[in-house]
């Protein structure tokens, strides 16, 4: 899915949608905490984030580059010894790229599968938003799995808006039987 939040109205006001629950309620009861920025972040402990989540292993090299790159991050972090997590260990991430006036696009949203249906993806999705349309950017758009568009679309973002549609141009990597597949973004 590509999906965009755009201004209401067609040049109205674009708001953020709501924080549904505070940073202190994520705290006290699941033992977590919110992190803006990219001090803290191991690119090894995103690497294995993202693989848990399904997402390939990225070169260390350039994964520590594109966070160099990366507009704003957003991260959460276990605050407590758990059976699900360590204490400090990333449980969530989500970024966007941007040129900071017109446009952002949203990266790399991944929650630990031991911490999914726990509000976290749609936490991270929220602040991250915010964010974004604070900063005065208009359109902020993302690629989506089909299994987590209704989240997205829950938080204001628009399916295929007026039509448009997102392509990718990037390498083809070979399928089982040898025949090139496109690599699913």
């Amino acid at each position: 899915m590509y999906g965009t939040r755009v201004e209401e109205a067609q040049g109205g006001v674009l708001r953020p949608p709501p924080i549904s629950k505070p940073d202190a309620e994520f705290e006290a009861k699941l033992g977590v905490q919110f992190m803006e920025g990219r001090e803290g972040i191991l690119v090894t402990e995103l690497n294995e984030l993202f693989e848990k989540v399904g997402f390939p292993r990225r070169d260390p090299d350039r994964l520590k580059i594109a966070l160099e790159n990366t507009y704003h991050v957003i991260w959460v972090r276990s605050t407590r010894q758990s059976r699900l997590a360590k204490n400090g260990q990333m449980i969530g991430f989500a970024r966007a790229t941007s040129d900071g006036v017109l446009s952002a696009t949203v990266w790399d949203v991944a929650v630990n599968p031991a911490w999914q249906r726990s509000g976290l993806g749609r936490a991270l999705m929220e602040r991250l938003t915010k964010k974004l349309v604070e900063d005065g950017i208009p359109t902020i758009t993302l690629y989506a799995e089909p299994q987590v568009v209704g989240l997205y679309e829950k938080l204001g973002y628009v399916r295929d808006p007026e039509g448009i549609r997102g392509m990718a141009f990037q390498r083809k990597k070979k399928d089982k039987a040898g025949a090139g597949a496109l690599l699913r973004v």
